[in-house]
């Protein structure tokens, strides 16, 4: 059994989650908000979440291949607790905030909106193949339940790591193709305007068996870090050298390459899988390379206000499309300027993080009286 040993907090890792939100907002933004500069964004801005799956897999192998893993049950209360109390406040906010008519789908049967908002709450609804559970309610909490499935997997995934990631990262992969076999066999439609009809889209984009390559890539990426990566002894004007060469390399992939093979190279199929989580090989080596933090721009994301942004990102990320609701359906203002909304949107973050993530975490997870050890030197473990 592990003794249970100080972590290492990789800060920059923090930091860079408040980039990847940022490329989401971008995405959501570019239709809706009047910014002349948004039209000029690439289309790949929405694979932003494939940054946070492989991100997720990485940290999580960090910790727990250091301190010992706790009962299975605690492990999930832990991540359940990590997830939920932002996740209810969006909902709320959403609900009180936004008119009727763009809060959620509604339909008959199992797409009343109260019976899908049951199977939302309970993170659950990425495993139905409807744009109505996808996308319901706080539209981007579909990824949430698709992580959420990722840590119901993780301490099992997490045996002999250092030994089977290669086996398990084939397996995943394995079984996301499967999944496309399956979809292109069947009589499923690629996409539908009928919100209530299953398509290939929705049964893939946030399906858990599609997405878990992703989180399994970043357990791999610790792995190779942790034996590879970290022990290397370069000046740092080298490690510099690689973090720009790889900043580089992720810029030119989502800004050119990645969206040119996308519309012009992939069948309609490979889109389904590419399209979402095509740049999840660049994440890994950015990640990689800045986990380090021996360059001058990985100690730059060290620095305490950037490193803030970074915590308050998965409020940040949650709520920011429930206020593009508030300023375009309730406010009338899709012209509201940037100066505007993103410090709305950084002060209703650090107000949901500081008020409601943190001590909601420490409620739901049987801590309330003091931090977790692993979340005390390891915030990116949140």
């Amino acid at each position: 059994m592990k003794e249970n040993q100080l972590v290492e907090d990789l800060k920059c890792l923090t930091s860079l989650r408040f980039f990847a939100a940022l490329m989401i907002i971008v995405h959501h933004s570019r239709n809706v908000l009047h910014w002349s500069w948004l039209q000029h964004a690439p289309e790949t801005m929405f694979q932003g979440v494939s940054f946070f799956f492989v991100l997720s897999g990485f940290i999580l192998t960090h910790v727990y291949s250091t301190k010992a893993m706790p009962p299975y049950g605690s492990f999930v209360r832990a991540r359940f607790a990590r997830l939920w109390p932002v996740h209810v406040l969006a909902i709320v906010f959403l609900v009180s905030a936004v008119p009727e008519g763009s809060i959620t789908f509604d339909g008959p049967g199992i797409f009343d909106k109260w019976v899908v908002l049951g199977f939302n709450l309970a993170l659950v609804h990425s495993i139905f193949p409807f744009l109505a559970y996808t996308f319901s309610w706080n539209a981007v909490s579909w990824s949430i339940s698709t992580e959420f499935f990722f840590y119901l997997a993780f301490p099992l995934l997490l045996v002999n790591i250092e030994r089977t990631w290669g086996w398990k990262l084939l397996g995943t992969a394995v079984m996301a193709s499967a999944l496309l076999l399956i979809l292109r066999l069947s009589d499923l439609p690629i996409s539908s305007e009928n919100f209530n009809q299953a398509t290939a889209y929705f049964a893939s984009y946030p399906s858990p068996v599609m997405r878990i390559f992703e989180f399994v890539l970043g357990m791999s990426t610790w792995v190779v870090w942790n034996k590879y990566v970290r022990p290397r002894q370069l000046s740092p004007f080298a490690w510099t050298l690689l973090e720009v060469g790889v900043l580089a390399l992720c810029v030119f992939w989502l800004g050119y390459a990645g969206s040119h093979i996308y519309s012009q190279v992939l069948s309609n199929y490979a889109q389904l899988y590419f399209g979402p989580a095509g740049s999840c090989w660049v994440f890994a080596l950015l990640i990689g390379i800045f986990a380090s933090s021996r360059g001058a721009l990985a100690r730059s994301l060290s620095w305490r206000p950037v490193m803030f942004l970074g915590e308050i990102s998965f409020s940040i990320y949650m709520l920011h499309q429930i206020l593009i609701k508030v300023f375009v359906a309730t406010l009338g203002w899709p012209a509201v300027p940037e100066v505007v909304f993103f410090p709305v949107l950084f002060l209703i973050a650090s107000v949901s993080y500081l008020l409601v993530e943190k001590p909601g975490q420490r409620f739901l997870s049987g801590n309330w009286r003091k931090t977790d050890a692993v979340l005390a030197v390891n915030p990116q473990v949140k």
